[in-house]
């Protein structure tokens, strides 16, 4: 007689599994989030401009193929007009919280939201 194998690799979910799991998922919604005090726009590596994010203005910056216009709004920062091909940074939205980036890849920019210099740790 011939015997079928199960090559079944994987087994159900149990109960301990789903509670490892809300424990990793409702840590990511606890994880405190700190709103910047400042952007950093950073122009292949070469030009740095650090910019205050109290302040509304809109920004254009000289990219590697182009200009890209940034608009800085009641504490956040946006892409608002770009000449990359597929306007990723764009879609990217609002960022305001330290460690948010939005990239242009073809632009060579990097925007990030900076906070303040020590944080409770150093303190």
């Amino acid at each position: 007689m011939l015997k079928l194998q199960s090559n079944n690799r994987y087994r159900p979910l149990k109960i301990g599994d789903f509670v490892i799991i809300l424990i990793f998922l409702s840590a990511l919604f606890f994880i405190p989030r700190v709103e910047g005090k400042k952007v950093r726009v950073i122009v292949d590596k070469e030009k740095e401009f650090i910019y205050p994010l109290n302040e509304d203005r809109i920004l254009k910056i000289e990219g590697k193929i182009g200009i890209i216009m940034i608009e800085i709004k009641d504490g956040r920062v946006r892409v608002i007009e770009s000449t990359c091909p597929l306007k990723i940074c764009m879609k990217m939205g609002w960022i305001k919280n330290k460690g948010e980036q939005i990239v242009c890849v073809p632009n060579r920019i990097l925007i990030c939201i900076e906070g303040e210099q020590f944080d409770a740790i150093t303190e």
